[in-house]
């Protein structure tokens, strides 16, 4: 006697389903990643992820390579690549660390203050964009899904 499938649709235990599900996850993060980067480079002369490490060393004092390359989930090589684009290109500064010399600390300068500011407008320009055609029950459902997402 054959047994029931009771293995609901939402397991994922289908490999289709799951590389589908982190296809369309990973493509909507890709497509707001370039909206957000198209915006920046036009508007500030930064990439998306440059003025994410500016907002974070803005809004949450982070001043450490890295504190930024855990916050970011990127390896400190990577982030310290970035740093130093950004210093080179005037937005930040190093400074030694007043209590442990051996620390170097990030600093906005004022140009780079000034994306990080204007950074968490780009941003909800391009959300409120690509979300537009969502009605605003869709959008608190989509957030509060994302939320769950994130909290497993």
């Amino acid at each position: 006697m054959a047994t029931p499938n009771t293995t609901s649709r939402t397991d994922f235990d289908n490999a289709e389903i799951g590389s589908d599900f982190l296809y369309l996850v990973s493509r909507a993060n890709a497509v707001l990643a370039n909206s957000i980067s198209r915006r920046a480079m036009q508007a500030l002369n930064v990439t998306a992820t440059q003025g994410r490490l500016l907002y974070l060393v803005d809004r949450y004092g982070l001043s450490h390579a890295g504190e930024i390359a855990r916050e970011c989930n990127v390896d400190p090589t990577a982030i310290t690549r970035l740093i130093d684009r950004l210093v080179r290109n005037g937005f930040l500064t190093r400074a030694r660390c007043l209590l442990d010399r051996r620390m170097i600390r990030l600093v906005l300068t004022p140009q780079g203050q000034a994306v990080a500011e204007q950074m968490p407008a780009i941003i909800t320009d391009v959300y409120n964009e690509v979300l537009a055609d969502f009605s605003p029950d869709e959008h608190a459902l989509f957030k509060a899904m994302l939320r769950r997402l994130l909290a497993s």
